[in-house]
């Protein structure tokens, strides 16, 4: 169930297995992902157009999504994260979208499974 989460994400299950060592410990952090507040922090910021605020959000989530080993979504938050550090507030909210997109798919997948 654990793996066929993950690779309806598009993510990484081999990456998460050993760092969590089981599916129950990966279930544990699933609970903890959708608990985390970065994602909401880094679309209130986006919406209030507060770059470094933005930044720190999707620098908190970038690291979430990298332990948990969510590759999809760990890589478009990576490159708003980036944009964000460069200042280019513009260029990542063109990105923020997509970031959307798969921070639903992931959310909703999580769910299915809790």
């Amino acid at each position: 169930m654990i793996k066929q989460l993950y690779q309806n994400i598009e993510g990484d299950y081999e990456t998460a297995i050993s760092r969590m060592q089981n599916d129950e410990r990966i279930q544990k952090y699933l609970k903890f992902f959708l608990a985390d507040e970065s994602y909401m922090q880094l679309k209130n910021a986006i919406e209030m157009n507060d770059c470094d605020s933005a930044f720190r959000a999707a620098h908190t989530l970038k690291g979430v999504c990298q332990n948990m080993a969510f590759s999809s979504l760990s890589k478009v938050v990576e490159e708003i994260t980036e944009e964000l550090r460069a200042k280019n507030f513009e260029k990542a909210v063109e990105i923020f979208p997509e970031v959307v997109e798969k921070y639903e798919i992931v959310v909703n997948e999580i769910k299915k499974v809790i």
